[in-house]
């Protein structure tokens, strides 16, 4: 397929400059307009991912598992404490790594975007930051990005990876109802270990207040760390957002008081989680969704940026193959659907849960509890670590 014009991407996040720099090593042309600076990406990105092995694997075929793994914290497991620091369950997630494919990190927000940046610009790249998208126009066979400053560029396709929020998302499929999990996440990056074992993911909770939470260690010997509770969304903590966030720290115990006090008050978040109803439709003509544009999902497995990095390299992988862009484009919908509407039902079962409140009945569930995961983790984690099936070979290298 030859084309004319670029690829437009709405959005340099985590998916955006996956489906670009994979778009550009299958030698096509592709342009990407971000709303943020570049400066306003770096400063809001202090937290971090799990990126498992469905999502690493799928960086490694794009070239970058040597800068991955130079960058980032090998993960092998995890492990669940309750507020005594008793062992609920532990899983060794590197025992469920098809064969063939790249280990789990732990990884800083800001290092990944910052890897892919950096790729995208030694392939001919160049986000172009601060360029709000406000819509699109079809034109025959093509194309036309609206962007704030009242310029349009035309392209062959366009890929809206512009969030839960999308732009583009609204324009195609009117205003579509998200919803909200009932909890919020209070995040940051402490800058040491505070103790923690390398390459667990360390999940940690206190039943009686349904708070949760986890932390893991990235590239750097740092931590990051999110600690969840019930509340409505939207407002302020009115005695600020650190204290809360210690305040929730206090209540699981062990190590989180120390990396949440070890953290910079002024660098922790707070996040509402939402996420979308589920809808199959995700574009027409040379116009698709990817990311959190397309299926945005609760924090829990930690999968929202792995299902990006995914949907990215395949995108670019049945677009080298296609007759023509929208062809390619609904290819890529049909091979997404139904791991994403899969990955998502298991997100939201984990989502759902509720811790049970009455301290004997929750012994004998929590007994029941662990003899079921041990037997039905592995095989869900060995389906959830599948990295996708692709098929077409690389232009560029």
């Amino acid at each position: 397929m030859e084309l004319t014009r670029p690829i437009l991407i709405a959005g340099a996040g985590v998916g955006g400059l996956t489906a670009a720099l994979a778009l550009a090593r299958h030698g096509i042309p592709v342009q990407v307009y971000e709303r943020r600076e570049l400066d306003e990406i770096v400063t809001n990105a202090g937290f971090g991912h799990t990126i498992w092995s469905n999502a690493t694997t799928c960086l490694a075929s794009l070239g970058l598992e040597r800068r991955l793994l130079e960058r980032a914290e090998i993960l092998k497991g995890s492990e669940s404490r309750n507020p005594r620091q008793e062992v609920m369950f532990r899983m060794r997630t590197a025992e469920t790594i098809s064969p063939g494919g790249s280990p789990a990190v732990g990884i800083g927000r800001g290092d990944l975007i910052e890897m892919l940046r950096e790729a995208c610009a030694e392939h001919g790249v160049l986000p172009n930051y601060g360029q709000r998208v406000t819509g699109y126009e079809l034109t025959g066979d093509e194309v036309a990005l609206k962007l704030g400053d009242g310029r349009t560029v035309t392209g062959s396709g366009l890929v809206a990876a512009d969030g839960i929020r999308s732009t583009i998302l609204t324009q195609l499929r009117g205003e579509l109802p998200t919803v909200y999990t009932g909890r919020s996440t209070y995040r940051g990056i402490a800058p040491s270990t505070c103790g923690l074992s390398r390459g667990t993911v360390h999940l940690f909770s206190n039943p009686d207040s349904r708070i949760g939470g986890g932390a893991w260690l990235i590239g750097g010997d740092r931590v990051v760390w999110t600690l969840s509770c019930e509340r409505d969304p939207g407002g302020e903590d009115p005695q600020g957002t650190a204290a809360r966030a210690r305040e929730l720290a206090d209540a699981v115990g062990g190590p989180a008081p120390e990396f949440v006090g070890t953290t910079p008050p002024e660098t922790i978040s707070r996040l509402d989680v939402f996420y979308h109803e589920w809808h199959d439709r995700w574009g027409e003509g040379p116009v698709t969704l990817l990311g959190d544009a397309a299926h945005a999902l609760p924090t829990d497995l930690g999968q929202g940026a792995c299902m990006a990095i995914e949907d990215g390299t395949v995108l670019a992988d049945a677009l080298a193959t296609a007759a023509d862009v929208p062809s390619g484009l609904r290819e890529y919908e049909r091979r997404r659907r139904e791991r994403v509407f899969w990955i998502r039902e298991r997100v939201l079962r984990v989502n759902r849960f509720k811790p049970v409140r009455n301290k004997a009945l929750r012994w004998a569930v929590g007994q029941v509890a662990k003899v079921v995961v041990a037997r039905s983790a592995p095989k869900t984690w060995r389906e959830i670590q599948r990295p996708p099936e692709l098929t077409a070979r690389r232009a560029g290298g």
